[in-house]
């Protein structure tokens, strides 16, 4: 997946999560003070860098005095929607393990500067590297395009390939994560991916991500979809978010903020 990079924007995108899986992303714009509160719902030490991706084994994670802290890996976190989940898990008190595909980017050298955050070099279509980089994680993240759908032939390979991964880790949890800002959706004259039906109802069909499913539950890996659609504007802040796990109940969870004081 290319790393997104948007031109002339001053904002900076971070999420922070609450105690019990709540997610909080705020934009922070760098010209002034205020802060924006988009979605909710996801479920400190020296970072550390593997700078070799075929090394014979990742470098070790930073010492825990708590063995049951959960370790969670985030595929494409140099890119904003992932740097922003890698800076919400931080912030929940989890390991983090941002996977990136390049050290050398000013993206992936920011990352280093968040607790509790390791950093590991894997190619996310080179299984072997992905394997290792998925070295004793419990639960991996990986942003996508699109929701219900793949925005493209290599987004999906990538899906399918870590899906393989975290079966050959044992990684019981993986998380597809999708963002989209509606306002730029309205200026670009697209739709939102959040569409009821005829009832009002929303029911998402994954029809693309079928076998992918059938997979994933056959190696008893949970695969869970997210996805936070928000509004961004000057006195009024919203934002959705839907979550769908294998039982097949969709969570929703909305969150505003006004900050016109």
């Amino acid at each position: 997946m290319s790393e997104k990079k948007h031109s002339g924007d001053s904002r900076e995108r971070r999420v922070s999560s609450t105690a019990g899986g709540s997610q909080d992303i705020q934009w922070h714009n760098r010209k002034s003070s205020r802060v924006v509160a988009p979605p909710q719902n996801l479920p400190a030490r020296p970072s550390i860098v593997s700078g070799d991706r075929n090394v014979e084994e990742p470098l070790p994670l930073p010492d825990d005095d708590d063995g049951d802290k959960e370790i969670v890996a985030v595929f494409n976190a140099n890119n904003p929607d992932g740097s922003s989940v890698v800076r919400a898990l931080s912030k929940s008190g989890v390991t983090v393990v941002a996977i990136v595909r390049v050290f050398t980017s000013k993206n992936t050298k920011a990352l280093l500067q968040i607790p509790d955050v390791t950093v590991r070099i894997a190619d996310t279509l080179d299984a072997e590297a992905v394997e290792k980089a998925l070295k004793d994680v419990h639960r991996a993240f990986l942003c996508l395009g699109k929701w219900e759908s793949f925005g493209s032939r290599i987004e999906q390979e990538q899906a399918t390939l870590i899906l393989q991964s975290c079966i050959a880790a044992k990684v019981p949890h993986l998380v597809f994560s999708t963002f989209e800002d509606t306002k730029e959706l309205r200026e670009k004259g697209e739709k939102s991916q959040i569409v009821p039906d005829a009832q009002g109802r929303i029911r998402p069909k994954f029809r693309e991500m079928k076998e992918l499913k059938r997979e994933a539950r056959k190696n008893r890996v949970q695969l869970t979809h997210m996805i936070t659609s928000y509004l961004d504007q000057e006195n009024s802040k919203k934002s959705l978010c839907l979550i769908m796990g294998e039982n097949g109940k969709l969570i929703v969870q909305p969150h505003m903020m006004d900050t016109s004081n």
